[in-house]
């Protein structure tokens, strides 16, 4: 591409930019080597969530494209000399996988990202010709009903071992603040305070960019009981394992900083799902907890915000109105009994005048 045009696309870029770009040996499995030098040097740039997310994508992406190219369907997996053609098959491989168009655009945003660090602007190019691309839609909040809150809160209550210990105090911790699941799992053992009745948000969501740390109250009384359990046993099975002390309040024993993956934490999660026969997903707590709050008095809706950290009230109250939604088809399925009605009373099917083509 001529030097012109790499200007053009990318503000100007000088010709050792370029060259540099072009230099780059990148091995036998080149968007796996260019994603890691990409990630590599956004370190510390972002959220340590965000980049650990991020990082497993692009692995994710690399297998995709090495797949393609294993089917003939891509020539090359080197980021900067993707094509038209090698874009059109990535995407009809998202859709064959039957993603939503919310994670094909999460996917294309990746990829466009990794591209442009490597001065490949085929995409921007096709999007500037008017080429559709998925759009996001608005998923709808899932509010865990009240006969499965029970069902999980029982089997945490009889799960046995570290992995019980865990789940008593995500779930509790969950539904009685609200908080995201990155920010219960990265927090630090002094971050929960129950004779305050507070929890100290470290990690939140946008931090280093819009969000700072915060303290949030712990809303649910009833789940005290608990949580009081979760720290007294928490600090009996470190001893145990020879862990006296443990800065994240949700210690991984086998990880080196002492801290879960989200993996981990879904794993947790997996084992309640498995013997409560309840499935779910940790931020569920999080949108269920807002509508149990505010159902029934919309006037909590500004507190309940505040305790969400949300940007404004209007977010929240969007946020409420979709889970109230999500919840609208088993409010209204037994609706139909106040007015029944007989369909069965005059059967025609089952008469001896059996409609053509029905056996």
């Amino acid at each position: 591409m001529p030097e012109d045009v790499y200007a053009h696309k990318a503000g100007h870029l000088k010709r050792a930019d370029i060259e540099e770009v072009e230099g780059l040996k990148l091995g036998r499995y080149p968007f796996a080597a260019a994603a890691k030098r990409y990630m590599d040097r956004r370190y510390g740039t972002v959220a340590k969530t965000t980049f650990e997310e991020e990082t497993r994508k692009y692995v994710m992406l690399g297998r995709m494209f090495e797949t393609l190219k294993e089917e003939g369907k891509v020539i090359s997996t080197d980021p900067r000399h993707l094509k038209r053609g090698d874009i059109q098959q990535f995407m009809a491989s998202l859709k064959e996988r039957g993603l939503d168009s919310s994670a094909q655009d999460k996917y294309l945003q990746l990829l466009n990202g990794l591209l442009k660090a490597f001065k490949n602007f085929v995409l921007e190019e096709m999007k500037a010709e008017g080429v559709r691309f998925p759009r996001p839609g608005r998923k709808p909040i899932r509010v865990i009903n009240g006969d499965d809150l029970q069902a999980i809160f029982e089997t945490v209550a009889g799960m046995r071992e570290w992995r019980g210990v865990m789940a008593r105090g995500m779930t509790s911790l969950y539904f009685a603040t609200g908080v995201r699941p990155s920010e219960a799992r990265l927090a630090r053992l002094e971050d929960l305070d129950l004779e305050r009745r507070t929890f100290y948000v470290r990690h939140p969501k946008g931090e280093g960019s819009w969000a700072s740390p915060s303290e949030v109250e712990i809303i649910r009384e009833d789940m005290l009981p608990l949580l009081r359990q979760f720290k007294e046993e928490r600090a009996i099975r470190l001893t145990k394992a020879g862990r006296i002390e443990s800065n994240a309040l949700f210690p991984c024993l086998t990880s080196k900083d002492g801290f879960y993956t989200a993996h981990g934490f879904q794993g947790i999660k997996a084992r309640i799902e498995e013997l409560s026969g309840v499935s779910f997903k940790l931020k569920d707590f999080r949108s269920t907890l807002t509508s149990i709050t505010v159902n029934g008095d919309i006037s909590r809706l500004p507190a309940m915000s505040a305790q969400l950290r949300h940007a404004s009230v209007t977010t929240t109250q969007r946020s409420y109105y979709a889970m109230e939604r999500g919840v609208a088809g088993r409010q209204l399925r037994n609706a139909w009994r106040e007015h029944p009605i007989n369909v069965l009373k005059n059967p025609v099917i089952d008469s001896e005048e059996r409609l053509p083509g029905y056996g």
